[in-house]
């Protein structure tokens, strides 16, 4: 009779473990599953960030609060946060860029671009969103910035590797039509770098935590899935109207 009930006890300890053992795995493939989607978008440092005081060098079209660049004007903003390494910002702004330039057109939008450094830790080296975020403002002197940002993504490198080197994102100016050796001094100087790195402290300060953030008249778009863009212009008419 003890035997049977020594037995029972064993086989009760075996089933705790082994559905504390399935917990685990339950769990960690969870963490692993959220992971995942987080790097896929572009996480943020810290959201309680505090910025510092604006660099002096800031690139041509700064917004009156040096943490964005103004690229037209109308009754509606539109605040677009991405960051260059991030795989949803390519797509994201792939989708709303014919919206947007029919938008500027029509006249309707003030569009404000944050290029922000949130993977800057997902690069080896580490750093390559500041880099690339450097070259946009840089192109930014050069009135080419939303070209830049099209090249940038058009040729985004993967995650966890080391981006595109000094040179490419030198060549990608000329790519663009850019001429004349300031550009490369700028990209090869990273005169902007601490811009960025204000641009960034600032975004995480107002609670954006994601990449790609896009806002609307200050109300967050959602723009995920492959409605991305009609959710997008729904939200500027609705300002508009």
């Amino acid at each position: 009779m003890q035997s049977s009930t020594d037995a029972q006890v064993r086989e009760m300890v075996h089933q705790r473990r082994r559905r504390r053992r399935t917990l685990l795995v339950s769990l960690a493939a969870v963490v692993t599953v959220l992971g995942a989607a987080l790097i896929g978008a572009g996480l943020v440092r810290a959201t309680d960030t505090e910025p510092g005081e604006a660099p002096e060098e800031v690139p041509a079209g700064v917004a009156a609060d040096r943490a964005g660049l103004v690229t037209s004007e109308g009754p509606v903003r539109v605040d677009l946060y991405l960051d260059y390494l991030c795989p949803e910002c390519r797509i994201t702004e792939k989708a709303l860029a014919p919206e947007l330039e029919k938008m500027r057109e029509r006249g309707e939008v003030r569009v404000v671009h944050h290029p922000v450094a949130f993977l800057d830790d997902r690069s080896a080296p580490a750093g390559y969103s500041t880099r690339a975020a450097s070259a946009a403002a840089c192109a930014a002197d050069q009135d080419t910035f939303e070209l830049y940002t099209a090249a940038l993504f058009d040729e985004q490198p993967p995650e966890q590797g080391p981006g595109l080197d000094t040179d490419r994102l030198v060549a990608l100016g000329r790519d663009v039509g850019i001429t004349g050796a300031s550009f490369e001094r700028c990209v090869r100087d990273g005169t902007y770098r601490p811009w960025v790195t204000y641009v960034s402290d600032v975004a995480a300060s107002r609670g954006v935590a994601l990449t790609p953030t896009v806002k609307v008249d200050g109300k967050r778009v959602e723009v995920s899935g492959p409605d991305r863009a009609e959710a997008f212009v729904r939200a500027v008419e609705e300002s508009l109207s």
